[in-house]
């Protein structure tokens, strides 16, 4: 889990308890195959694809009825490339008057480092999945 990598954030339903979920999806490497969608501008205009599942390493859960993220996959102005250039945030906390600092996540961060930010919330991510490709079975 310590070297898997930020590549995609996908909003959830919120849940009868009216918490507000968000998918985070990990991969071992940034050099994914992301197709063309990622590069239409605004991503908000294009029908945006997730990595490829044989990309994705781990998968986590934030489930919280206090924080609620922007996503660039919502963006009217960026494509979700200008992620993986570090343009703009993959994610970020909307603004709130409760928090000092706001919740930012990048493109490429590590596991250790989303976890850390989200356990300062006191909240944590439920990793649900760590996918078994068939290339480490060899």
């Amino acid at each position: 889990m310590s070297n898997t990598l930020l590549t995609y954030i996908n909003p959830l339903n919120k849940n009868y308890k009216g918490e507000i979920a968000y998918e985070f999806l990990f991969s071992k490497t940034l050099e994914i195959d992301f197709g063309d969608d990622w590069e239409v501008m605004p991503a908000a205009s294009g029908n945006l694809t997730p990595p490829p599942i044989t990309e994705i390493e781990m998968v986590g859960i934030l489930k919280s009825t206090d924080i609620e993220l922007e996503l660039a996959i919502s963006s009217d102005h960026f494509s979700m490339y200008d992620c993986v250039e570090n343009v703009i945030a993959i994610g970020w906390e909307k603004e709130s008057p409760d928090n000092d600092v706001r919740l930012v996540f990048q493109f490429g961060e590590s596991f250790e480092s989303v976890k850390s930010k989200i356990y300062a919330r006191d909240k944590i991510i439920e990793i649900v999945k760590e996918i078994e490709h068939e290339y480490k079975k060899k």
